[in-house]
């Protein structure tokens, strides 16, 4: 054992393994965090969505609360493609985003951006125009419905 400053060399490999070991347990707790912000970023989604077919397909609310629900829509997602680290994935915490999102990322970005558009799209509808309003909530569900088809775990 070779002292160096007062720590032996057994000594300096045990701090190194704690702290290798707290790193990992630091990682997990972090990406479960991430997990539960992007879980909370989509109950905002499905919120909205509940709002814009309530509003779009059977009369429900008004045109103001339908805009507010879209412009949550492109205030929240704003950051979608921040909420996919990698080691999120399946198997980590309640995680149901499939492997596939980080195996095929220029898709995942693609699909990304498809929704971000529709999104801009839909809040810049006059929601007093039902068809439109009809049109572009259709647009937007087919974004979701695109991704959720192949990069959510189905259960």
């Amino acid at each position: 054992m070779t002292r160096r400053f007062g720590i032996t060399t057994a000594g300096a490999l045990l701090a190194a393994a704690l702290v290798g070991t707290v790193g990992v347990a630091v990682a997990q707790d972090t990406a479960e965090v991430t997990i539960e912000q992007r879980k909370a970023n989509f109950k905002q989604f499905g919120g909205a969505m509940k709002v814009l077919k309530g509003y779009a397909k059977d009369g429900e609310g008004t045109a103001a609360d339908a805009s507010k629900a879209a412009q949550t829509l492109v205030t929240v997602g704003a950051g979608l493609h921040t909420w996919f680290p990698a080691g999120t994935a399946v198997g980590v915490g309640k995680s149901e985003a499939l492997p596939a999102i980080w195996t095929n990322m220029a898709d995942f970005e693609a699909k990304n951006a498809s929704f971000q558009a529709a999104a801009k799209k839909l809040a810049a509808v006059n929601f007093t125009d039902k068809a439109a309003t009809g049109a572009a909530f259709g647009e937007v569900g087919g974004t979701c419905k695109a991704c959720h088809d192949s990069y959510k775990k189905k259960d």
